[in-house]
């Protein structure tokens, strides 16, 4: 069995480094935890090589669930952990599999990676409960479900893969937060491809906390 290749982009440690020093300069003598749970929906798909022309991934839906825990540094800012269980993946309409004979078993094609997603996030509040969210996330590929029943290890998940997460929220006074969030993905979500197949995603998810 090959041990994936994980190629993580030089400027991603300086990145994450930077977010956390953010956060943590402005670190006060008392500061506030909180521990939550989450659950939403992701709209998923991934960025084709360029030498597949004029075809494009389709999205997949599906889901994400979790805990959240939330170190209050100051009026301004927090700094956010997040343990996900995700699906992610991509659909393509134009993909064909043919059997020995040449006869057309399946006619498009789809699948849903599952995902741990582990996202570190800073969150700037300009304006009481509105925030806006950045950090890096690591994802760590458990299994693949696709389309096609019977034809196994056609694609199989990366193992790991490092991504970019954006996005806003809003938190409401009784612990009740809603987030919407985009996620870029530097790194490969399928193994043995030798390039693209980085995840671009979109989520939307509710959620409730209480603080310690």
């Amino acid at each position: 069995m090959k041990t994936p290749h994980i190629s993580i982009p030089s400027f991603c440690l300086p990145y994450a480094i930077g977010l956390l020093l953010l956060c943590l300069v402005a670190i006060p003598a008392r500061a506030q935890w909180s521990l939550g749970g989450k659950a939403g929906v992701n709209w998923a798909t991934v960025r084709y090589p360029e030498n597949i022309l004029n075809d494009k991934a389709g999205f997949v839906v599906g889901g994400q669930v979790g805990a959240v825990a939330t170190y209050q540094c100051n009026t301004y800012f927090d700094l956010q952990l997040e343990l996900l269980y995700a699906t992610h993946g991509y659909k393509d309409k134009t993909l064909v599999y043919n059997d020995e004979q040449g006869n057309t078993m399946y006619n498009g094609y789809s699948c849903h990676i599952h995902y741990i997603d582990i996202p570190l996030l800073v969150k700037f509040f300009p304006v009481a409960g509105l925030n806006i969210q950045a950090g890096p996330q690591l994802g760590i590929g458990c299994a693949l479900t696709d389309s096609w029943k019977g034809v196994e290890k056609f694609q199989q998940p990366a193992g790991a893969e490092l991504g970019v997460v954006v996005g806003l929220g809003y938190e409401f006074d009784s612990g009740l937060f809603v987030d919407a969030r985009y996620t870029w993905g530097l790194t490969h979500s399928l193994r043995d491809v030798e390039s693209a197949y980085e995840g671009r995603n979109v989520g939307i998810s509710m959620g409730y906390r209480f603080y310690l």
